[in-house]
């Protein structure tokens, strides 16, 4: 499993955003996972208003009338790969087992969290067969150290 750790200047919404859609071009789908209720709020708005002519289609774990597997993008705070995602979006730390079931992670966090995400990368580190991480410097991401 490949894992990536990106270090946000801005927004954890207008960091993810570009990586969301890369993904629907891909044709791949994301489980974004978030146990944070308030987070959880913003990244939905924040997906729903992205760009001006631009909206990134997802849905809540609460949102019942959908078929979850059909789902491209699904925010959940439950370790249960509803939507049979490919990649998984994180903020914070979830169960190896969990993890197990994506091929590739990106733990997105910002500067006010970087004690807790050098620990959860040391932790991580361990179980990927790749491990990158990255920081935006002049509007691109580049590799840094964590």
């Amino acid at each position: 499993m490949e894992i990536n750790f990106y270090q946000c200047d801005e927004s954890l919404v207008k960091s993810m955003a570009p990586l969301m859609l890369k993904i629907l071009e891909e044709n791949k789908k994301a489980f974004i996972f978030s146990s944070d209720a308030v987070r959880t709020q913003e990244i939905d708005a924040g997906l729903w208003s992205y760009g001006k002519n631009k909206f990134i289609p997802h849905i809540l774990i609460s949102d019942k009338n959908f078929v979850m597997e059909r789902q491209p993008i699904l925010i959940s705070d439950k370790e249960e790969n509803s939507n049979k995602a490919d990649y998984l979006v994180l903020m914070e730390e979830v169960s190896e087992k969990f993890m197990s079931e994506f091929s590739r992670v990106f733990y997105f966090y910002d500067s006010l969290n970087l004690d807790a995400a050098k620990k959860t990368a040391k932790k991580y580190q361990k179980l990927a067969t790749k491990f990158n991480s990255y920081k935006k410097e002049d509007l691109k991401w580049v590799k840094s150290s964590l």
